[in-house]
């Protein structure tokens, strides 16, 4: 078995622990769990393809070798409510100011420059500004929750424009934070899903188509020619399939927690399977959300 997370950094009985736990659910319990949102980030991988195979029986092992791993990374926005039913478009981080990839062309996803791929505090108060506000305004005009870690790279806790920015006590959000306990794990597995299928639809296609691909790919600028011509992701790639691994799960959180209420959710006719197994773990992923957040409500 492998262990991995921080979990057992956490002292549930630490009493000062749970009194501070339990000054925020008194926070909570002001706010319509619609408004009470949670965001964090988290670095991807994004050139990174599995580092597990299966060999054929005709396959000799002392022949197959491995390569070595990608470093380059970008950081991912991530942000939902504490019901699902209300996504903020997933943002992206990344270094480069204008890749060739881009040229002539609009990221599906908003997108900030940071020297190191990293949030830092400008950073945080530009997804603030341009996408957390504008997103929320669109949908309410009540006032908002923002749940946030004490991450070095946010800002203070402050109140604006009716939205409230509260934090996690230090060394809990692997216990309490939703998007650590499978939110955000949920959204990879989906996005290494799209990119694989991608790699495997262009090595399925016959010699000559792909050699045709290849050679499109080497008239376009450099970088410029991403997974559809046999290459890495490129950032485009990487963002196209950030947008549609978050879309595709959004659905999913609503009937899921819809479904876990009346624990029926393996046994409605009117999901396929593919769409059960993933609001299996959907609404695990946001189950503990909504219970943190409803917590010591009256």
């Amino acid at each position: 078995m492998m262990i991995h997370g921080e979990g057992a950094e956490v002292n549930k009985s630490d009493l000062g622990l749970l009194a501070t736990l339990d000054d925020l659910y008194a926070i909570i319990a002001q706010y319509d769990p619609e408004n009470v949102y949670n965001m964090d980030e988290t670095g991807l991988f994004f050139h990174l393809l599995p580092r597990y195979s299966l060999l054929m029986p005709n396959e000799d092992i002392s022949t197959t070798r491995g390569k070595k791993k990608s470093k380059d990374r970008v950081s991912l926005i991530v942000c939902a409510n504490a019901v699902g039913s209300h996504k903020i478009p997933c943002a992206l981080i990344g270094k480069p100011k204008a890749p060739a990839c881009i040229k002539h062309r609009r990221w599906p996803v908003p997108y900030f420059i940071q020297a190191k791929a990293w949030m830092d505090a400008k950073t945080c108060w530009k997804w603030f500004n341009e996408v957390f506000i504008p997103e929320v305004k669109k949908r309410t005009g009540r006032q908002v929750l923002l749940l946030l870690d004490n991450a070095p790279g946010h800002f203070e806790a402050f109140e604006r424009d009716n939205v409230r920015i509260v934090f996690f006590p230090p060394n809990c959000t692997s216990w309490k934070q939703p998007c650590d306990m499978g939110i955000i794990a949920a959204l990879k597995k989906r996005f290494k899903y799209l990119y694989l299928k991608d790699v495997l639809d262009f090595y399925e296609l016959d010699e000559e188509a792909k050699l045709r691909k290849k050679m499109q790919g080497q008239r376009l600028r450099r970088d410029a020619a991403g997974v559809a011509y046999g290459n890495p992701a490129h950032l485009l790639d990487a963002t196209n399939y950030v947008k549609e691994a978050w879309q595709s799960v959004s659905p999913n959180y609503q009937k899921c927690i819809y479904q876990g209420e009346n624990n029926d959710i393996r046994s409605r006719s009117g999901n396929s399977e593919r769409d059960r197994g993933f609001c299996d773990q959907s609404y695990t992923n946001y189950r503990s959300f909504k219970s943190f957040c409803w917590a010591r409500r009256a």
